[in-house]
């Protein structure tokens, strides 16, 4: 074959050498004369299959890969949408053995979640894993000794007006808030997962005004609070009636992004219907979710008995308690631990489910029921173990994104810091919205952190996807009944300790009142996003390996 298309070549050349001119050359390499169609066909039929299975890695006994070699060699003259799919291709020929285009899209690898047990595996960023368990373990036995050396009832007098007291007599609007937030979740999912679009129109439509009927509800109770003996208000009723001005501004924020961007309502009803589709055949994400959840709402028990005690750590001055100095170092490090095992919480679902939902998405036709339930439990098991360390290391990453969010928004206001906070905005925009892909690759191949964000990256560039991740409105949609949920619940347990208790620490409890909801209706929220998320992150492999495993995945992000 080679030598006669070398033949057919040579005879070219010397047509084109005795008379005629030389054809036009590329910057990188020549384009050849186009051989004739019987050539053509003869050359399809005697060259090897387009893919190739390679066989099960034997240092790698937890994964296996299906590698799809794509010929970047050919050219073609279909659009996007003719490749990927189902429609037949047209006949390709061979430009050149050495062209620029052959090495911007290497193999890419699909894996799947072996179902035989796994004797050896190789833990990723074990260091973070390692810092993360040594840092609760830290905090409990700090906890364990606060106990041992605090009592409440030697200390009646000051308890009532600590912190201590006002989180121990609020302890029945806080368990309100936590069954309040579980109950409205599981009925907005189920309903979700029925009626998709009544659901969506219905919360695009509901929220401008339920924020402002937050904001009236909150400015009223704000200047009916009881006077001090000084006949001015509470500082904290001031202070209430400033944050009242936050679900004002949502609403209108809320209904400017989505005028905006009206144009995408439709296009993300098509993803979350997809998400919901692919939830009905995957109901053990609901399940393994639950799992993570009940691990959360006894882990938040257990902080707030041990965190309440903290302020228990006094000294008597003439008639006054105070605070050890020492103390006020315990309180940020419980904060900060208490963030980060949220965080390293919500990062085990998000690494699970996209286990769960590549399995489906490549394997499906491959696994039968048994087998596709058995998926959900050893993507958890991995999630806690071979990439516990890097789940770790993404909350720790996740944390410091919210840190220079918080720190940015408070230098704002210095002129000559303008620049680095525009330069510190830049970067923290694109780690955020590359972290979540970045841990769904890792719920998707096992790899570690650095190689998971390399090979994201370049998932990204190579097939120019970048823009569904910053126009995408899906997750707004999705983000906002958590945003709800927290201001309803952190706003009613403030106004309890603060008008009910006459509490000077009212703001405390209101301000974990509606951390803990937000967590636990971001468990619920994420199944829906981290599957759009993961099914994305697969679609781009489709793209990279030139493959179509799922119809509805390329008409939905197409």
């Amino acid at each position: 074959m080679f030598s006669q298309h070398r033949r057919n070549f040579q005879s070219r050349d010397s047509v084109f050498s005795e008379g005629s001119e030389e054809p036009s050359a590329s910057l990188f390499y020549s384009v050849p004369t186009l051989p004739t169609e019987a050539e053509i066909h003869e050359s399809i039929a005697l060259q090897p299959s387009r893919y190739e299975v390679e066989e099960e890695q034997e240092n790698e006994p937890d994964t296996a890969f299906l590698s799809e070699h794509s010929p970047m060699g050919y050219s073609n003259k279909q659009t996007a949408a003719e490749i990927y799919l189902d429609v037949p291709p047209t006949p390709t020929v061979k430009v050149s053995d050495n062209t620029l285009s052959e090495g911007l899209l290497p193999t890419v690898t699909i894996p799947l979640i072996q179902l035989s047990g796994a004797t050896h595996r190789k833990y990723k960023d074990t260091a973070f894993a390692v810092l993360f368990c040594m840092g609760l373990i830290i905090m409990a036995i700090v906890g364990i000794v606060l106990l041992f050396i605090t009592n409440s009832h030697e200390l009646k007098d000051y308890s009532r007006k600590s912190v201590f007291f006002v989180i121990k007599n609020s302890i029945g609007p806080l368990l309100f808030a936590i069954i309040f937030s579980l109950s409205m979740g599981a009925i907005w999912i189920l309903l979700l997962r029925s009626f998709v679009k009544i659901m969506i129109w219905g919360t695009l439509t509901a929220v401008p005004f339920i924020c402002i009927a937050i904001f009236i509800w909150i400015r009223v109770e704000a200047f009916s609070g009881a006077l001090r003996e000084s006949g001015k208000p509470d500082p904290q009723d001031d202070a209430l009636a400033m944050l009242s001005f936050i679900p004002l501004i949502i609403s209108i924020v809320y209904s400017i992004i989505l005028f905006s961007r009206r144009k995408k309502i439709e296009k993300t009803i098509s993803l979350i219907q997809l998400a919901c589709d692919i939830f009905k055949d995957n109901p053990q994400m609901l399940w393994v979710s639950l799992k993570i959840l009940t691990v959360y709402v006894s882990f938040t028990l257990i902080w707030l008995y041990l965190f309440s005690h903290i302020f228990l750590v006094v000294y008597k001055m003439q008639t006054e308690y105070k605070l050890e100095p020492n103390t006020y170092l315990l309180v940020p490090y419980f904060i900060f631990m208490y963030l980060w095992t949220s965080a390293v919480l919500c990062n085990i679902q998000r690494v699970t489910i996209s286990g769960i939902v590549s399995n489906w998405y490549f394997y499906r036709h491959e696994l039968d029921r048994n087998a596709s339930k058995k998926v959900a439990d050893l993507a958890l098991s991995r999630a806690i173990t071979v990439s516990f360390g890097t789940v770790c290391l993404d909350g720790l990453i996740l944390l410091f994104i919210q840190l220079v969010q918080y720190i940015t928004g408070f230098l704002k206001k210095i002129f000559f810091l303008n620049c680095l906070l525009s330069f510190l905005t830049c970067i923290d925009g694109i780690i955020d919205k590359l972290n979540n892909y970045i841990l769904i690759y890792v719920g998707i191949s096992g790899n570690n952190f650095c190689t998971s964000a390399y090979t994201t990256t370049k998932l990204f560039r190579r097939n120019l996807v970048f823009g569904h991740v910053n126009d995408s409105i899906d997750k707004s949609i999705l983000y906002i009944g958590s945003v709800i949920i927290a201001l309803l619940c952190g706003f009613a347990t403030f106004i309890y300790a603060t008008h009910l208790l006459e509490s000077s620490y009212g703001y405390v409890v209101g301000i974990i009142a509606a951390i803990i909801p937000y967590y636990i209706s971001q468990f619920y929220t994420y199944i829906m996003m981290n599957t759009v998320d993961a099914t994305f992150i697969c679609y781009t492999i489709d793209l990279d390996s030139n493959t179509n495993h799922c119809n509805k995945a390329h008409e939905a992000f197409h």
